[in-house]
């Protein structure tokens, strides 16, 4: 994704109850592999975030979870993690639901095709969303194109994405409502968003990132919350939702690195399912192999048959 409007920065001051506001994607992801150093310690880490007070709609996402303290080496883990995912050659780096409004150039359309890419993207595959998007921007991709098609032909135009039947009618319905209340431009709050039908936490948390370089808080899909578990990050008992997980992982990562959590992740598990190789030899060539490899076999990968089969 370098050089998409994306806002993906590990590296950006704030007190810790304000939102993180990121920079660009080429300086967020040029970062992965040069975080400054940190320790464990908890007097080493920066304060731990506190949520905003909740409102009508961000009440159904509550908080319950706490973690005593940052899990051990949580840390030296983490700049590993960022070192493997520092050349960005990952599916989601070209395909994910950040390129989808790269090139629109009016704010209110980048917000619209982002939001549509985000609402297509569950249950569907970085490369078929990204496939779906095309066929919706050659057909005209706008909320008043939406507006103005029946939802019989919107869902011929999102054919191959996951549940394309309530995807149409959710982003109908949606559109609906940016029209009547937002004046045609999706909203910019959490609230906002959460109101929008079809449209969860993890969406809304990405739509603001992306959009408005607006960082409060983790997005957790299947990618962040499977490899947070495997790496302990949840805490000895692990978590059974993304939304816990969210939960677990903000009650002890320092703000700064929010950001990029989502795509350095997802990045890592896409690497991990389908691109073991790849994965290897990065991790062989990386600042330290022998940990590499351990965390590559904490995340399931077979390290010893791999290398076999790729001849490492």
């Amino acid at each position: 994704m370098a050089g998409l409007a994306i806002a993906l920065l590990c590296r950006t001051a704030m007190s810790p109850r304000t939102p993180v506001r990121a920079k660009g994607l080429a300086d967020g992801l040029a970062a992965f592999a040069h975080v400054s150093p940190a320790t464990d310690s908890a007097e080493d880490v920066t304060p731990r975030a506190k949520s905003p007070a909740p409102s009508s709609a961000s009440r159904k996402r509550k908080r319950s979870f706490t973690l005593a303290e940052a899990p051990a080496g949580w840390r030296a883990t983490w700049d590993l993690i960022l070192e493997l995912r520092a050349d960005r050659t990952a599916v989601v780096d070209t395909m994910g639901c950040e390129s989808a409004a790269a090139s629109c150039a009016d704010e209110g359309e980048r917000a619209f095709h982002s939001l549509v890419s985000l609402m297509l993207s569950s249950q569907t595959k970085d490369t078929t969303n990204a496939m779906v998007m095309k066929r919706l921007r050659e057909h005209g991709l706008s909320v008043a194109s939406v507006s103005a098609m029946s939802e019989d032909t919107l869902r011929d135009l999102i054919w191959g994405a996951g549940f394309g039947n309530n995807k149409a009618k959710y982003i109908k319905a949606a559109t609906q409502i940016i029209v009547e209340q937002h004046g045609g431009v999706p909203p910019a709050t959490m609230d906002g968003l959460l109101a929008l039908p079809g449209v969860g936490p993890k969406m809304a948390l990405i739509q603001l990132n992306v959009v408005h370089g607006l960082c409060v808080g983790i997005s957790v899909d299947t990618h962040v919350h499977r490899i947070a578990n495997q790496l302990r990050w949840t805490g000895d008992e692990g978590t059974s939702m993304p939304e816990k997980t969210r939960e677990a992982l903000e009650s002890w990562m320092p703000q700064d690195q929010w950001p990029c959590v989502n795509v350095v992740l997802v990045g890592l598990g896409q690497e991990v399912q389908t691109e073991k190789a790849k994965l290897l030899r990065k991790c062989l060539a990386c600042s330290d192999p022998p940990r590499a490899l351990e965390l590559l076999a904490t995340l399931g990968v077979n390290v010893e048959r791999e290398r076999a089969k790729a001849q490492l």
